[in-house]
């Protein structure tokens, strides 16, 4: 019989710059991805195919917070200072690093009805992805 695996969101951890991030938004509370596609390819006019491996790490990270995390003002500081730190998202069957990221888009601010949503965005400079 298969193993089977159990998702749950209380076991996602995300640590930038050594602190475990806390207090989401409803639906998605961080995304990542890479920037360019791992292969880069081409076909001549005789539909001869020639492929090129893409050396780029490049990756983003998208982090929605809610507006009432503690760690909303940790983000807007770091993302002030412009410092390069490390970033890390860890399931017991993924793990995401990255030694070298910088916080390139604060949150918009927006107010209403409900709690109001941050989302910061994080360019990773070395981004590895690993499924365990």
């Amino acid at each position: 019989m298969a193993d089977t695996k159990v998702y749950d969101a209380k076991e996602v951890h995300l640590s930038v710059d050594n602190r475990i991030i806390s207090t989401f938004q409803e639906g998605d509370m961080v995304t990542a991805t890479m920037k360019e596609d791992r292969v880069q390819t081409s076909v001549d006019a005789q539909g001869n195919a020639s492929v090129a491996v893409n050396n780029n790490r490049l990756g983003q990270v998208t982090v929605n917070l809610s507006g009432t995390s503690p760690d909303h003002k940790f983000l807007n500081s770091l993302a002030n200072s412009n410092k390069v730190f490390p970033i890390v998202i860890s399931t017991p069957i993924e793990k995401i690093t990255g030694a070298q990221a910088m916080i390139t888009k604060q949150a918009d601010a927006a107010f209403g009805k409900d709690t109001p949503k941050r989302t910061y965005t994080i360019e990773v400079f070395d981004m590895h992805m690993e499924v365990l």
